[in-house]
């Protein structure tokens, strides 16, 4: 039977082996804290570090979505004055060894609410890339006279097609421009807002005629009620003036004048609203109509006379109908 000073000398030998091998454990496990999925996170990291750096162009080649050259312009992405910081990868799934899904935290310009997406890297035998849903992001433009324009240099106008928007994450600001001045966003007149991409759901804190999700933004300006009562306003000018200039002066519809039938005496007349009267928008014109019956002591015209012009608004809030 052992001696007890021998029997505490293997407890202490075994005691002593047994930290050795723990502390060797905790050795290991810090060469590869992150896992299986390290080598994915560490090209998230980069990625992101060329985004903070403002390096569009080493980001991009990161990726392999072919950006447009304006969007790999550092003035034009550092334009809104914020690039991604502190950055966190949260989450992630799949292995390292084919594509890792990485859900990213990262501070745009709130540290309070940060900007949160999904990022995927695919190995192809050893060769990584970063991508994201909705790489290009479409941008709808409906009912709209003005342009979009993005970062003050990137613009889109209305068009039957949605514009797709090919843009490394960040934040865009965006201004809507009408050369007519007569629609907005917003009631209370704003166009402009800012945007992070890539989008991950309905976006709060947007003038009230956009709409981002996550794939596509509706952007649908409107004229204001008082705007289409100046013009309706001043085409009930006109008639007043046509009825004096005996309905065949310059104030008076072209189908008035077509209808040869001046006014004689004190002969009334009555103008009644028709059906062929609206709004139609295309770019850069916003073009209003309003037809009318028209009545006289003789009896009706044969067709109704329409007013046809083009609205525009002044900065100081004139309102001006240009007939054509």
């Amino acid at each position: 039977m052992p001696s007890p000073h021998r029997r505490l000398a293997a407890a202490i030998a075994f005691a002593a082996a047994s930290t050795l091998a723990l502390t060797g454990c905790a050795a290991s496990a810090d060469v590869n804290p992150k896992g299986e999925d390290a080598a994915s996170i560490a090209v998230v990291e980069e990625f992101f570090a060329h985004l903070e750096a403002g390096e569009t162009t080493e980001a991009a080649d990161m990726t392999e979505i072919d950006f447009p050259k304006t969007s790999l312009d550092e003035d034009f992405y550092t334009a809104s004055g914020v690039t991604p910081s502190d950055v966190k990868v949260v989450e992630t799934s799949g292995t390292d060894s084919y594509a890792v899904t990485a859900t990213v935290e990262y501070v745009l310009d709130d540290p309070d609410h940060p900007a949160t997406a999904e990022f995927t890297v695919t190995n192809d035998d050893g060769k990584r890339t970063i991508g994201w849903d909705y790489e290009s992001y479409a941008l709808i433009m409906v009912g709209s006279p003005g342009h979009i324009v993005i970062n003050d240099e990137l613009e889109f106008g209305m068009s039957n097609d949605a514009h797709m928007l090919t843009l490394l994450p960040g934040l865009y600001d965006f201004e809507y421009v009408d050369p007519t001045g007569t629609t907005h966003l917003d009631p209370d007149g704003t166009n402009e807002f800012s945007l992070a991409l890539p989008v991950s759901g309905p976006v709060s804190d947007l003038p009230e005629e956009v709409y981002a999700s996550g794939g596509s933004m509706t952007i649908t300006s409107f004229v204001p009620l008082s705007t289409l009562d100046a013009v309706d306003a001043e085409i009930d000018r006109l008639t007043e003036a046509c009825v004096a200039e005996s309905m065949a002066g310059p104030s008076c519809p072209a189908e008035v004048l077509e209808n040869d039938a001046p006014l004689r005496g004190s002969t009334s007349v009555e103008w009644f609203g028709s059906a062929d009267y609206g709004m139609k928008v295309t770019d850069g014109t916003v073009e209003y109509s309003k037809g009318f019956t028209v009545r006289t002591e003789d009896g009706v015209f044969p067709f109704d006379a329409v007013y046809v012009g083009d609205v525009t608004q002044d900065a100081d809030g004139t309102v001006t109908y240009t007939r054509k």
